[in-house]
C-alpha cells in the first residue's frame, strides 16, 4: 500500500513546514494527486488520521484530484484519458484514445501540498 508511505512523507513535510511557518496548530492540509499516481483518496484519508499527531493532530485533509490529460506524438490529440479502469494499478500503460498512439502525459502524475491553514 504505497498510501500509507505517501501520506507519511505528507505528514512529515506539512509538520516541518508549519514548525518552520511558526505554526501552533494546522487546521487543514490541502494535496492534489494526479488520477494516474493510483493513489486511493480514501485510503489516503484513513492513513492521514492514523498518522496526524502534534501539531496536525485536529487538521482536516483537503484532497483535490487532478485529471489526467495527455498528448498524443502520433495525431496531435490532446485531452483526458476515457478508460482508466482498465489500466494496471502498479504499471499503468497509457495510449491515444483515438490512434492508440504513444502519449506525453500533461496532467495527472502530480503529488503535492498545496496549502497549509493553521494558526500562530
Amino acid at each position: 500500500m504505497h498510501e500509507f508511505s505517501t501520506m507519511q512523507s505528507i505528514v512529515d513535510i506539512a509538520m516541518r513546514e508549519a514548525s518552520k511557518h511558526g505554526l501552533k496548530e494546522v487546521k487543514r492540509i490541502e494535496i492534489c494527486i494526479g488520477e494516474l499516481t493510483m493513489l486511493s483518496p480514501e485510503q489516503l484519508r484513513f492513513c492521514f488520521d492514523v498518522l496526524k499527531r502534534g501539531i496536525l493532530k485536529n487538521a482536516e485533509l483537503k484532497i483535490d484530484v487532478v485529471k489526467s490529460r495527455i498528448r498524443c506524438k502520433r495525431c496531435g490529440y490532446v485531452g483526458s484519458v476515457d478508460y482508466l479502469d482498465d489500466l494496471d494499478h502498479l504499471f499503468p500503460l497509457v495510449f491515444c484514445p483515438k490512434c492508440k498512439g504513444d502519449v506525453e502525459i500533461i496532467n495527472g502524475k502530480e503529488c503535492y501540498i498545496k496549502r497549509l491553514v493553521g494558526e500562530k
